[in-house]
């Protein structure tokens, strides 16, 4: 997809992986709404795109991805804004194991991703009146091999990476011109991890496991990650596809398959 003058929203990009992911779309040519629960970093983040970028190519919208009609109303307005909507990057994610943050580590994660896709299909939709385009769901490694440590988590990254290849494989993508792809990155310097890596060390069990989990696959920046993405979005033919991105591999493709989804044989 060639990235000048596409619409994009981003997920969780007032920092992070969501702010790069962003980043790297305006600096392709795109228009970018970060929508984000946190209104001042989000606000500060869209004041340093007007300086770099220009007014009018990037806005902020406050949204909790597990509300509908939020989500629903973000998607609204940058088609008004923009007119129209190319790409939706549902990137937001927490990282919660215990018994009072497990089940919003669910909603934020799986759930939310399931919302966002959902309004995607809809507002994207060739036969709806809509652009077609490309939904890329953020999944992790942990949702490509167990992660001891973090079981909730891994789980919700298996979800994503299981529900974003099915829709790919849906016959129908042909009428909706929707492309469904996945970005499992690795571990990252980011905020989250590092709040995630505090969390692990006050645990000792399976501590001396899990560090070393970390040392082989390394820690990437959010740059490489970006690549990654670019490079996936930017491909002409990337339904159902499945990127990895580590420190030690670089980019892989996990998982291709043809632009021309078949149906199942049951």
């Amino acid at each position: 997809m060639k990235l000048q003058g596409k619409v994009a929203i981003v997920t969780g990009g007032a920092q992070g992986l969501g702010r790069g992911f962003a980043q790297g779309l305006l600096g392709k040519g795109a228009k970018v709404c970060i929508c984000d629960v946190n209104s001042t970093t989000g606000q500060a983040t869209l004041a340093a795109w007007n300086k770099q970028f220009g007014k009018g190519n990037s806005m902020f919208l406050r949204c909790d991805v597990t509300d509908h009609d939020q989500f629903e109303g973000v998607i609204k307005k940058v088609i008004k804004e923009f007119g129209g909507l190319d790409i939706l990057v549902n990137n937001a994610g927490v990282n919660g194991e215990e018994p009072e943050t497990w089940r919003r580590t669910i909603q934020i994660n799986l759930i939310g991703m399931i919302e966002g896709t959902r309004l995607a299909e809809t507002y994207m939709d060739k036969s709806a009146g809509g652009r077609g385009g490309l939904v890329v769901n953020i999944a992790s490694t942990a949702g490509l091999v167990p992660m001891f440590h973090g079981p909730v988590y891994s789980g919700s990254k298996y979800g994503v990476v299981g529900y974003t290849t099915s829709m790919a494989a849906d016959p129908k993508t042909l009428e909706t011109g929707v492309s469904y792809a996945t970005l499992c990155p690795a571990f990252t310097a980011t905020e989250l991890f590092e709040e995630s890596h505090e969390t692990l060390l006050n645990n000792n069990t399976g501590l001396d496991l899990a560090a070393k989990q970390i040392t082989d696959a390394g820690i990437q920046t959010v740059a490489d990650v970006v690549n990654g993405f670019l490079q996936l979005v930017e491909a002409d033919d990337n339904n159902g596809f499945v990127m990895a991105v580590s420190k030690q591999k670089g980019i892989q493709y996990v998982h291709r398959r043809p632009r021309k989804p078949r149906a199942n044989k049951l």
